[in-house]
């Protein structure tokens, strides 16, 4: 059997152990505690183990104090071990380390103070401790009299630590008050021995422990006071700055001596008038003032017994606060000021109440009627009319008579307005309370009334509707805009007023409400669509403050009376006929509508409404701006205008579909269900501009449960779409092919007679409209899950637009054409906004492959001639044709997609061939991106893409290296990973994890030694294979490329000199920026050549023409706007270059050569490079 250790050298061990060896101190600890515990003879054990550390107390010099204190150290951290098991020593020999310890602190107030405090705080903490000990402990603690303020903080806080704990258990608490006999001795030993604490952490304990005796003790009042002088002189508190940061800061020090304050209402006759002393004094700063007040609201909702703590002071209160808000400016401190006296008022009662009430209104009454300080009194009404009921029901008749007097008797226009401001913030205060039930309720359990006879009819016709009057009118002076954004504020909550008795009584008549948004409607709705002007004296037809006043009071009002959207609506479709009818200018009318369409998509929008009210709104607008798009369509308007219809159809049904993702356990829409839906909204007369049918604003819909709801959406939303695009489009038949062949049998879908085109500025308009409806329609689309989409059959639709029901109905067979010839081609935007939505599981192969074989025709072997607006459509078509296959399909499609890419190698070899022939620089281009654009999609797909793409092969080979067009195709590779919308994730875009990193490595990386001349390298081919290297580059994020940047940065260094100004610049510098953004060390050697290349790319870009086609130095061309946006990214990158970190020593060689190009940009005739310049040129001088 081993024997244990002993003590002393278990004593030896800890006290010559170093410090920071805190496993070693922690074992040993560990050890002496185990012994204690397997001893059979514990008492003896403990002995042994106190007397292990006799050798260091017997010496009484100053040179063992660091050796004592170890010793001591070591029975205290014997004890923390012994402490998590507590039954380990009985009562008994707690008490007797009880004592030994705490002889301590009147023996040895050097090195065992700290390890005393220690040692005590465990055994309180251990399961035989003796409460009537606890004063015991206290009074050792408190001889250490004035030798306490020697203690270092750390040991101050280990007393502190212990006290607390002692105060807080209730046992110990309840004997130390049994012993008191009503003097608090104690309390008086711990303030005599604490008084003069400043350290941070020890000041949040001795503040608990303040706190505690005033709460669970029953001090005399004369120690109450010495509490309250102790702790009130730390009184504002804050925190110097020092050498050693604390964890404690400035707040917590506040809210630790603000539970002082507030601890317990027998201090609040000393803390109320202290308090409101401080505040009185006029030194004060902005943030004692606000902790003066927070502490003292902490009183008023703290203390118990109000009738003695709280009533007594609340004039005093009351007549110091208010002159904080009535002559205050700091709105922190006003704020402040108004939540102390609405919890003053919320604490009194009875008699004290309403006297309080009527000494307050005096002051009150006095202030409204004066012009210099209704606004203040308006604030400190609310504060004291929203603390209760009976506040409420004593104050407000008053204050709502004395408004409509002065009203009456006012000619300030500052002055009215004020009092509207007032009654507005009443009427709104109001609409809070009677909803609030634990606000508005009675103890007896009834609903408290709140003055219903004054916020109803009588209050709309004595006061709102003669004030409106008068000052609405047109020849009204512009200052009336203030007065009438306030009393809009006022109508808008008036509508919502409701009894207060809990029956939900609306007390404003219909009548009156409707009459109320006409008001609010006519400058907010009428007059920017039909006019005439609000007032004279401007110029727009509604000043912004008051249409944004307007239109805030709609999206506040409308909830609380949700019938008023339908008069808005139809209020709306009356002024845009009226409106149309003016003539006016196709975008004029544009921006005046879209102007209040959006005001009533942020109504529905509003987050007060609830989820069925906000539904119904949807869906009524939604029909309103389909009736108005049917109404102008019957017009014959400007495409511009439809635009903004089509605009806000999708603003609304974004926002009913938002957030919405369709899971297994949705309902989903079947084709079945979906039939029976349009059935039930053809029954409810739902309108439908694909049938020329106006119908109904408001439709009903019989479905409540939130999933049910969700599939209503999507359906209507479905609905909507459809026949938006049958309005637009009509059926041919037969259709015929890209090269003009009639196909028997079949039909196509062009467009309908109001896009027939004409002018090319008109057909640019239409093709616009076409792609908002588009972008609507993949809104819709690609929400919905790939069962739904399967189930109706949405592939079908991408080509045939929604008209299979009309061809069947007529008698059409026959497949249906992929790709519509009519209209040059150009229904090509709404095909491409359904297929962009779909999910490829909802894409039969089939229905691709035919649309990909359509494309690539019309695109590429036929070329057929159509806008470069419509291209670009198609382009995105094919990319998103090509990107729709299911990966997992790829191999059983092997074939047929080598058939879609045969035509286009031919191409390629076509256009690479020594024996091309000669065409436009345009077409052919054209021709390439197209290619281009069908590897963009396919390439993400494929698992090893340049293994199994000749396509890609044969254009990363060749393209650059072509004789009389290589430096273009090398300008248009980027394309092949340029980011698209269209193969965005949340268009279901396929794309293989680490794809781009896959696509650098096989068709950048191998290249780059191609970038420089060589034996098997001319110069022209490197220049292409460096214009194709950044024009990729420009996409992919620096990580992509990090292996190869010392490479690509001597490229580009190079590339300086034989880069043409405009496009090439631009990515050579975008590509270059993101280097010295990420990794500037990598342009460090490179740096003189670097900035000189730079200050000739700025020359020559300052010195290009404007004009296409202009030749600047070096050949470079500068087409359109290429040369401004040069000179930017050249001026923005010499500002870079200071940003990035480079030692000063590197620059300031290069500064004095490119301060003068910075002076000479800072003349630059554009405003923006200009101010570039000035920030680049400040940077270099500024390097010191």
């Amino acid at each position: 059997m081993v024997a244990p250790p002993k003590y002393d050298d278990l004593a030896l061990k800890y006290v010559l152990a170093e410090q920071d060896e805190k496993d070693k101190l922690r074992e040993i600890s560990q050890q002496a505690a185990k012994a204690i515990q397997d001893s059979t003879n514990r008492r003896l054990a403990i002995g042994q183990w106190v007397a292990s550390v006799s050798r260091w107390m017997q010496s009484t010099g100053d040179e063992d104090l660091i050796s004592r204190a170890r010793a001591l150290e070591f029975l205290a951290s014997t004890l923390e071990v012994l402490s998590n098991r507590e039954d380990t020593l009985n009562a008994d020999q707690v008490k007797l380390l009880i004592a030994f310890f705490g002889s301590l602190f009147e023996n040895d107030h050097k090195a065992g103070v700290t390890a005393s405090a220690k040692a005590l705080r465990y055994l309180v903490g251990m399961k035989y401790f003796q409460p009537t000990l606890g004063r015991n402990i206290i009074q050792s603690v408190c001889k250490l009299g004035d030798d306490f303020k020697l203690q270092p903080p750390s040991t101050r806080l280990e007393l502190y630590t212990l006290l607390r704990g002692l105060l807080q258990d209730p046992a110990v608490a309840s004997n130390i008050s049994a012993q008191q006999d009503g003097n608090a001795g104690f309390a008086l030993d711990m303030l005599s021995l604490c008084r003069n604490e400043r350290d941070p952490e020890n000041l949040m304990v001795w503040f608990e422990i303040l706190k505690a005796v005033l709460q669970d003790f029953d001090p005399p009042e004369k120690v109450t006071s010495e509490i309250f002088k102790a702790f009130s002189a730390y009184f504002p508190i804050s925190l110097r700055p020092t050498a050693t940061p604390s964890a404690v800061t400035t707040d917590d020090l506040k809210v630790a001596l603000r539970s002082c304050f507030s601890a317990h209402h027998r201090v609040a006759n000393l803390a109320i008038p202290f308090l409101v002393d401080k505040l009185d004094k006029g030194d004060q700063t902005v943030a004692v003032k606000v902790d003066i007040l927070l502490t003292l609201d902490a009183c008023l909702t703290g203390y118990a017994d109000p009738e003695r703590s709280v009533e007594p002071y609340a004039d005093q209160i009351w007549g110091s606060l208010k002159y904080e808000v009535r002559n205050g400016e700091i709105q922190d401190i006003i704020k402040a000021t108004l939540k102390v006296l609405c919890s003053l008022t919320k604490r009194l009662g009875g008699e004290k109440s309403r006297s309080f009430l009527d000494n307050a209104w005096i002051d009150l009454k006095e202030d409204i009627s004066d012009s210099k300080y209704t606004s203040q009194a308006g604030r400190l009404l609310i504060a004291i009319v929203g603390a209760t009921p009976a506040s409420f029901s004593s104050l407000v008749p008053r204050a709502i008579e004395h408004i409509k007097k002065n009203i009456k008797q006012t000619s300030s226009v500052l002055h009215k307005r004020h009092l509207m401001a007032m009654l507005s913030s009443i009427l709104k205060l109001r609409l809070h309370l009677v909803s609030d039930l634990a606000f508005n309720s009675s103890p007896t359990g009834g609903r408290v009334p709140l003055s219903d006879e004054l916020f109803g009819d009588s209050l709309f016709r004595d006061l709102y509707l003669p004030f409106w009057e008068e000052h609405a009118n047109v020849s009204s002076p512009i200052e009336h805009i203030a007065i009438l954004r306030e009393t809009m504020q006022g109508l808008g909550a008036l509508v919502g007023q409701k009894s207060s008795q809990g029956d939900s009584l609306r007390l404003c008549s219909d009548t009156n409400c409707e009459t109320i948004f006409s008001l609010l409607a006519k400058p907010v709705i009428v007059s920017p669509l039909e006019g005439p002007k609000y007032f004279d004296s401007v110029e727009e037809r509604v000043p912004q403050d008051l249409l944004d006043a307007g239109r805030e009071a709609l999206i506040n009002a409308v909830p609380l009376y949700p019938p008023s959207f339908r008069y808005l609506l139809l209020q709306y479709l009356a002024s845009i006929k009226a409106a149309q009818n003016l003539q006016q200018q196709p975008y004029d009318l544009a921006s005046h509508i879209r102007s209040v369409s959006t005001t009533l998509c942020a109504i529905v929008q509003a987050d007060t409404l609830s989820p069925t009210d906000r539904w119904l709104h949807e869906t009524a607008l939604i029909n309103a701006f389909l009736q108005g798009l049917q109404w102008m369509l019957s017009e014959r308007t400007d495409p511009v205008v439809l635009s903004v219809f089509i605009d806000a159809i999708h603003e609304v049904v974004k926002s009913a579909l938002n957030g919405q993702e369709v899971s297994n356990s949705d309902p989903c829409i079947t084709g079945e269900w979906y039939h029976d839906f349009i059935t039930h909204l053809d029954a409810t007369d739902a309108p439908r501009i694909d049938l020329d049918r106006q119908g109904t604003i408001e439709v009903s819909n019989d479905e409540d449960s939130e999933d049910d709801k969700g599939r209503s959406k999507r359906a209507y939303s479905i609905f909507v779409v459809q026949q938006i695009y049958r309005r637009f489009t009509v059926v041919a038949n037969p259709s015929t092919t890209s090269d003009g062949k009639a196909l028997p049998n079949t039909y196509a879908v062009g467009l309908g007679r109001e896009l027939a085109g004409g002018q090319p500025d008109l057909v640019l308009r239409e093709d616009l409209l076409l792609n908002r409806i588009g972008n609507l329609a993949t809104a819709v689309i690609r929400i919905l899950s790939g069962d739904e989409q399967e189930s109706l059959a949405l592939d079908t639709e991408v080509f045939n637009l929604f008209h299979s029901a009309t061809t069947k109905e007529a008698g059409s067979v026959g497949k249906p054409a992929a790709l519509s010839t009519l209209n040059d081609f150009r229904t090509s935007s709404l095909s491409l906004g359904l297929m962009q939505g779909l999910r490829p599981s909802a894409l039969r192969p089939q229905v691709l492959l035919t649309a990909l074989h359509d494309l690539v025709h019309a695109l590429v072997e036929n070329r057929v001639s159509c806008s470069d607006t419509t291209r670009a459509v198609l382009d995105t078509l094919l990319t998103v044709a090509s990107n729709k296959f299911c990966v997992q399909n790829y191999h059983e499609l092997q074939g047929e997609l080598r058939l879609v890419q045969e035509p286009l190698v031919a191409k390629l070899n076509q256009l690479f061939g020594i024996n091309q022939i000669p065409e436009s620089t345009k077409l052919t281009l054209q021709t390439f991106r197209s290619i281009l654009h069908y590897l963009a999609g396919i390439v993400p797909l494929l698992p090893r893409p340049r293994e199994r793409c000749e396509l890609l092969n044969l254009i990363v080979d060749r393209a650059p290296t072509n004789i009389t067009m290589g430096r273009e195709f090398a300008q248009n590779l980027g394309l092949l990973v340029a980011p698209r919308e269209c193969l965005s994730e949340r268009n279901h875009a396929g794309r293989k994890k680490l794809n781009k990193q896959w696509l650098y490595y096989n068709i950048v990386s191998p290249y780059l030694g191609r970038c420089f001349p060589g034996p098997d390298v001319n110069g022209q081919e490197s220049v292409n294979r460096a214009v194709a290297t950044f024009s990729i580059l420009r996409y992919l994020d620096y990580e992509r490329y990090t292996e190869d940047v010392a490479t690509i940065v001597r490229i580009g260094i190079r590339s300086l000199s034989t880069f043409k100004i405009g496009t090439e610049t631009e990515v050579l510098l975008t590509v270059l920026f993101q280097i010295v953004e990420n990794d500037p060390s990598q342009l460090e050697e490179h740096l003189p050549g670097l900035i000189q290349g730079l200050i000739a790319i700025y020359g020559m870009a300052r010195n290009a023409k404007p004009n296409v086609g202009g030749e600047s130095g070096n050949g470079s061309k500068a087409k359109g706007r290429d040369h401004l946006a040069t000179r930017m990214y050249t001026l923005q990158f010499f500002q870079q270059l200071t940003r990035s970190g480079y030692k000063t020593h590197l620059l300031l060689p290069h500064r004095t050569g490119l301060l003068r190009p910075l002076a000479a940009a800072c003349g630059d005739s554009v405003r923006e490079i200009r101010r570039t310049a000035l920030e680049a040129r400040k940077a270099w001088v500024e390097l010191n």
